[in-house]
C-alpha cells in the first residue's frame, strides 16, 4: 500500500479538496492512495466494534471507510456539511470546524503520528486493528458519447451505504477467495471498472475481493 509522509497540518485539512477524475468507463481511482477530501461527512458506529464514515464531496465518487476495534465502542453519530478528512492508509482523521468536532481512527501502526484533537473540539481518538477505504461511482446518466457507467452506487444515506458490505471472505468462515492479500498480509487493495477498495490490518490477514457488476469491492481484515 502506497504511503506518503505526514505533510498536511490541521489548517490545510479544513480547506483541502479532492480532485476526482472524469467519469468514464474504466478503473476507479486507487483506494490506497493518500487522499484528502472535503464535503458532507457522517461518522458513527455500525456495531459495538465497527465505525463507519460516509463522505460525499459533491464529485463523481462516494467514499466509504470502515474501522474495526477490539474494544467495544459506545454508540454515536455525527454529521457535518463541511468537514475535512485525511486518509493515510493506516489512519483517518476527520475534522468539522463548523461544529468543532474531531475524530481520529488509527491502527496501531498509525498511532504515533496521527494529529491530536484540537483544544475546544469534541470527539474521540480510536485505536483499532483495521481500516478500509472503498470508492464507488455515484449514480448518473450515461455520457454523451454513448459510454455507459457501470456498478453505480444507489445508496443514499449513512445506514444503507455502510451496511452494504459482503462480509464473507476466503479462508475459515467461507465466502469468496482473496484477489489480493490473504494470510500474513497487513494490507491489500483492488481496483477495476466496478469498484475500488483498500485495507490496512494489524492482525496479518488483509483480504481484498474485486468488485463485479453485481457486488461491491470488498476489503477488510479477517
Amino acid at each position: 500500500m502506497r504511503k506518503m509522509p505526514l505533510a498536511l497540518t490541521l489548517v490545510l485539512l479544513s480547506t483541502a479538496v479532492y480532485a476526482a477524475k472524469p467519469l468514464t468507463d474504466g478503473p476507479l481511482p486507487p483506494a490506497d492512495d493518500y487522499t484528502v477530501l472535503a464535503g458532507k461527512v457522517t461518522i458513527g458506529t455500525i456495531d459495538a466494534h465497527t465505525i463507519g464514515v460516509l463522505v460525499d464531496d459533491g464529485g463523481q465518487y462516494r467514499h466509504l471507510f470502515r474501522f474495526w476495534t477490539e474494544a467495544s465502542v459506545k454508540t454515536f453519530r455525527a454529521t457535518s456539511q463541511s468537514a475535512s478528512i485525511e486518509f493515510r492508509g493506516d489512519e483517518l482523521v476527520i475534522m468539522a470546524a463548523d461544529q468543532e468536532w474531531f475524530y481520529a481512527l488509527v491502527t496501531a501502526s498509525g498511532d504515533a503520528h496521527a494529529p491530536r484533537q484540537p483544544i475546544g473540539f469534541t470527539g474521540s481518538r480510536y485505536v483499532g486493528y483495521g481500516l478500509n477505504h472503498e470508492i464507488r461511482r455515484i449514480a448518473t446518466q450515461p455520457s454523451g458519447k454513448g459510454r455507459h457507467i457501470v456498478a453505480l452506487d444507489f445508496c443514499d444515506d449513512f445506514d444503507s451505504c455502510v451496511f452494504n458490505l459482503d462480509t464473507g471472505l476466503g479462508g475459515s468462515g467461507g465466502g469468496g477467495s482473496c484477489d489480493s492479500g490473504g494470510v500474513g498480509s497487513t494490507s491489500c487493495s483492488t481496483s477495476n471498472t466496478h469498484g475500488s477498495c483498500s485495507v490496512t490490518c494489524n492482525a496479518g490477514y488483509a483480504c481484498c475481493t474485486a468488485a463485479t457488476s453485481s457486488a461491491n469491492a470488498n476489503c477488510r481484515c479477517k
